[in-house]
């Protein structure tokens, strides 16, 4: 192959070049070339040019890469680079060679567009185009569009975006957006807060209270127990044997449970040896319950769910709106009504990342009314218990937050009705009052799972999908078997009137 080159002392010359290796001012090598390539699937190329003209390797390139190019006015075709390329691909080739020159290039369709930055970025052809968003926040997407244009408008009753640029322009805008509008991955938050309470009371005078309880503990499903003195029927543990004595006292004895393992049923102590009607059975789940809530004073504050998508907080609120009057000046002074938000507030932003994990960024907050100050005492004393922290967990992994601690301390009095009004008797014999100091802890217990689907690039799981395909195959068709059945009706009814 022949190819005509011009040199630095501009004397034409032509020169065979080898079918392997092409030898000008330029050595290279190139491989794949279609009739309309990119240029990221041209195969690769070797230049070595010293003091070559721009022009000169650009015609070289073109022919390589199948592409059109085309220079600007501003580009001058007498300027001079020098450059050694060894197996660059084709396109970065081209990058560098123009950036070399201080110039830009665009590509459109097969060709590329060689000129000054300022000429290419000058909008040509402007125009409005609508761009509908089918998941993302219209809003949102503006904040990412900024810095190619300005001239967007949001239409947020539809979702949609109306934007005046150049065709180049709409071009980013539009592989951007194809990016950015997808389904988000949503995640079910299970929040559930405990405060466990231990109390401290110091208790004076006569509690009364105590002679309105009477218990009575009585036989549950009693089995038939013959004993030697009477022969009377009594109720026999679970578990237990017995055996009686010449006095007619009945023994019990239980099998001893192995090590670790809860017993089936729990009792109470028999009251004598020989009463052995006077018992309850229990369940070893009913006595730990109680045990919990009662001994351990642990209130379950909140047990939530809510859905949110990735990315996005989600807040659990549950509070009492305080109202208070502040006032300024004498008579005249103006009056306002603040507010204070008094409860419990649960702030959970979780972030779905590549690898499954959910980071999750927690932020509880917990307040109550000290006590009410101020010159009319209305205006109240809050206090806030708050903690912040991010952990990142697997999915369906429990986070567990404790240590916000609290003191709280409140007097209460129970009185015996008229005769706690008589002086000096009254104050110390029909009166009972105990101050109780409560430190409570806050545990906060929370649960972020994935919710799958197939939209967010998440398989739903077969029951989802099962239900899903029941509501659309069932439902519907008894709705319009309802209808059907309904026109009958109506019409059955009008030929009877006829």
């Amino acid at each position: 192959m022949k190819i005509t080159y011009l040199e630095k002392n501009n004397i034409l010359k032509t020169i065979i070049l080898n079918q392997m290796k092409r030898t000008l001012i330029c050595l290279f090598a190139f491989s794949g070339i279609f009739a309309n390539p990119q240029l990221d699937d041209m195969g690769e190329i070797t230049i070595k040019a010293v003091d070559s003209s721009l022009s000169g390797i650009l015609s070289i390139l073109a022919d390589e890469s199948g592409y059109n190019i085309v220079t600007g006015p501003n580009v001058n075709s007498s300027e001079r680079i020098t450059i050694n390329l060894v197996d660059t691909p084709i396109d970065q080739a081209i990058d560098m060679i123009v950036r070399a020159a201080g110039l830009s290039y665009e590509i459109q369709g097969n060709s590329i567009l060689i000129a000054n930055a300022d000429r290419l970025n000058s909008d040509v052809g402007i125009s409005s185009h609508v761009i509908p968003l089918k998941y993302a926040n219209a809003e949102d997407v503006v904040g990412l569009l900024a810095n190619i244009t300005e001239k967007i408008t949001v239409d947020k009753a539809g979702n949609n975006l109306l934007v005046t640029v150049s065709p180049k322009k709409l071009a980013e805008i539009q592989t951007i957006i194809e990016e950015v509008d997808k389904p988000a991955i949503q995640i079910m938050l299970e929040a559930k807060l405990i405060e466990v309470a231990l109390s401290n009371e110091d208790k004076e005078g006569i509690d009364w209270a105590k002679l309105s309880e009477l218990t009575t503990i009585i036989a549950e499903s009693g089995v038939p127990l013959q004993l030697d003195t009477g022969g009377e029927t009594a109720s026999l543990l679970p578990g237990s044997s017995f055996s009686t004595s010449t006095e007619g006292l009945v023994t019990e004895t239980l099998t001893p449970q192995a090590f670790q393992q809860l017993p089936s049923e729990m009792y109470f102590q028999r009251i004598t040896g020989k009463n052995a009607g006077f018992s309850r059975q229990l369940t070893a789940f009913e006595v730990t319950l109680d045990f919990l809530m009662k001994n351990n004073r642990a209130d379950i504050l909140t047990n939530s769910q809510v859905v949110t998508l990735n990315g996005h907080e989600a807040t659990i609120s549950m509070v009492d709106v305080v109202p208070y009057i502040l006032s300024s000046g004498g008579l005249g002074g103006q009056v306002q009504v603040q507010r204070e938000e008094i409860g419990i507030k649960l702030h959970i932003l979780p972030t779905v990342n590549t690898d499954g994990y959910i980071t999750t960024s927690v932020r509880p907050e917990v307040s109550s009314i000290f006590e009410f100050i101020g010159p009319d005492r209305n205006i109240p004393w809050v206090k806030k218990r708050q903690s912040t922290t991010t952990i990142r967990v697997m999915d369906n992994e429990s986070i567990i937050i404790g240590g916000l601690l609290s003191l709280d301390k409140k007097k209460v009095e129970h009185r015996v009705p008229f005769f706690s009004s008589i002086p000096f008797i009254g104050e110390r014999f029909f009166r009972h009052s105990s101050e109780i100091e409560s430190k409570t802890d806050l545990v906060i217990q929370i649960t972020p799972k994935i919710i799958y689907d197939n939209y967010s690039g998440i398989n739903k799981n077969p029951f989802h999908i099962e239900t899903e395909n029941k509501s659309i195959t069932y439902g519907l068709d008894v709705d319009d078997n309802k209808s059907a059945k309904k026109k009958t009706k109506k019409s059955d009814k009008k030929k009877k009137e006829k």
